[in-house]
């Protein structure tokens, strides 16, 4: 064998790959959960769009149904006391969670 040869040795390669696959799959779980959030974020803003559009709407109906893709979005409208009108949208998220924002305007 040769005594001044530059280079890496099998157990230096694979103890590099055994480090990589412990890193990966380390962070595997965080990535798909920061994707996860991600897509929830967004339906939030969604929701968010609706909410201000039913507000500013003149004829709305007690309760209407939008789907989005896999979402569904329900709107809730209704008078409280002092004339507020009050707009409510129940959604759920990717994650299974039910979520609802809510919404106040004059009339």
């Amino acid at each position: 064998m040769c005594r001044k040869c530059s280079g890496f040795t099998l157990v230096e390669a694979v103890f590099a790959l055994a480090l990589l696959l412990v890193v990966t799959t380390a962070l595997l779980p965080m990535f798909t959960q920061i994707m996860l959030e991600r897509k929830n974020i967004d339906l939030k803003e969604k929701a968010q769009q609706l909410l201000s559009v039913a507000l500013h709407e003149e004829q709305m109906k007690p309760e209407t149904t939008v789907v989005d893709g896999r979402t569904t979005f329900v709107l809730h409208s209704y008078y409280e006391e002092n004339d507020m009108w009050k707009v409510c949208v129940r959604w759920n998220d990717y994650a299974g969670r039910s979520l609802e924002r809510c919404g106040y305007g004059k009339r």
